[in-house]
């Protein structure tokens, strides 16, 4: 029963709400203010300005659905004739090199890379140049070129300086077997010294490119995805794209997935801020990873790595390859870790005839299997391994009697579990958040979550 009092107050209407405190109000602008200020003064790689920006990145990434990728199908905003408009930046290095004609051989006449600048830690004679397409491919010594800047003039006796010497002087000499012992032993620490002064020497031969790619000698680039990508993006903003790594710090692209530098961002580097290409001249000399020095570079001019796109680098092979929820219907545009020449050629055979966009879930068919998600009745497979190795992001259970408890552990955990495999011996359980293709693994049997997987492939778009 409603009291008089209450039909009272129904009767006065709602109560005005309290204004805000003129105190709690005060400090709200004033840290509002002091939280502008420090944006606009801070410099652009300052720790507190990395950890904001860091956290509001990941915030984005929760918050944002990677489902559909609409845009890989829509009119190019901004069209790209690859061949006129991207530049490739090949790395490679001494111990390395057999790398290279695989490289060159694993691209199919239907790739549209014209211009390519390759460059190593020695360079190539007259005679022995590499070829593409009937063209010489000389080696640019991109090492002694950063020794020959004039910030490191007075560092000559520095141990990386001298470790380039030793490696010099046994490719001069002709002792293959030397130099090659050498670039074993230290070729990674001299890998820091191509960046920077390899994008400069690409920037000067080629100051008209849109778009600069860098690339390792082990790197394979699925190009009718890159396209797509390319021409989604105005190459006169200053673009920084990878495969993410690193702490707050130095977000910075994974080398080995490949780097994409918009002209704009060239320009900014290599031509408006000398001084702080100098100093990353300097600084190359003690940087563990040229990919994180270039990060760092960019950092200083306000040129942070663009994460929206990261989940389209990959820096695995194409049967290792992670496939994990959130890019299945994404565009893969690179692989890594094809170390051996004959690796790099048969991804190029799997990868010739490809016209179309290449999503992540199409790894499958390319590979020669039906999806096993498709399949009405797919059963655990012995001797297979779906999970692959195992990070802080797999959960492995001990003691699981069976490979049917192992996949009932996955579907109690069905949105985070893409993928289980059973060890027989050990009775090790292994839940993913991913899947792979896959390779024999003796002694294990595996499966994907096919329901989920099942339902995850619903949200693409068919190209």
């Amino acid at each position: 029963m409603v009291s008089a009092d209450s039909w009272r107050r129904v009767g006065l209407g709602s109560r005005p709400r309290p204004r805000p405190r003129p105190r709690l109000r005060a400090l709200s602008y004033i840290t509002l203010a002091i939280v502008v200020l420090l944006w606009l003064v801070l410099p652009y790689d300052n720790t507190v300005r990395l950890a904001f920006r860091f956290n509001l990145m990941r915030l984005k990434a929760i918050t944002t659905s990677h489902s559909s990728e609409s845009w890989v199908y829509s009119h190019p905003e901004y069209p790209v004739e690859v061949g006129e408009d991207v530049l490739v930046i090949l790395k490679t290095g001494y111990g390395t090199k057999e790398r290279v004609p695989a490289w060159f051989d694993s691209l199919s006449d239907a790739d549209e890379f014209r211009d390519i600048v390759v460059i190593a830690d020695y360079a190539s004679q007259p005679g022995s140049h590499f070829r593409y397409r009937g063209h010489e491919m000389p080696v640019y010594d991109m090492v002694k070129s950063s020794l020959g800047h004039k910030s490191l003039s007075a560092h000559k006796s520095h141990p990386r300086v001298l470790k380039y010497g030793e490696l010099a002087e046994a490719v001069a000499s002709g002792d293959d077997t030397l130099g090659r012992q050498l670039s074993r032993s230290f070729g990674w620490e001299l890998d820091a010294l191509k960046f920077i002064s390899g994008l400069e020497y690409a920037y000067e031969k080629f100051p008209n490119k849109q778009w600069y790619l860098l690339v390792d000698d082990d790197t394979f680039v699925v190009q009718p995805s890159l396209k797509p990508l390319l021409e989604h993006l105005n190459p006169q903003d200053p673009h920084y794209l990878g495969n993410a790594v690193g702490d707050f710090r130095a977000r910075f692209a994974h080398g080995g997935s490949a780097v994409i530098l918009s002209h704009a961002a060239m320009y900014s580097l290599v031509v408006k801020h000398s001084r702080v290409l100098s100093s990353a001249y300097l600084d190359s000399l003690d940087e563990t990873w040229g990919d994180r020095l270039l990060a760092k570079a960019l950092l200083k001019i306000g040129i942070y790595l663009d994460e929206t796109y990261s989940h389209l680098f990959n820096g695995e092979p194409p049967i290792l390859s992670k496939i994990r929820a959130d890019r299945i219907c994404s565009p893969l545009v690179s692989f890594h870790t094809l170390p051996v020449p004959s690796e790099m050629r048969q991804v190029g055979e799997k990868f010739r005839n490809v016209t179309r966009p290449v999503l992540w879930l199409d790894l499958w068919e390319i590979y020669g299997t039906t999806p096993p998600w498709r399949h009405t009745d797919a059963a655990p497979r012995m001797n297979w391994d779906h999970v692959g190795d195992l990070d802080e992001s797999t959960l492995t259970i001990p003691n699981v009697a069976t490979a049917d408890e192992c996949m009932k552990n996955c579907n109690r955990r069905a949105r985070a579990c893409l993928a289980w495999t059973w060890e027989w011996e050990t009775r090790n359980c292994h839940i993913s958040p991913w899947m792979i293709v896959g390779e024999e693994a003796n002694g294990k049997t595996s499966a994907v979550n096919t329901p989920r997987a099942r339902y995850l492939e619903t949200n693409c778009i068919v190209y």
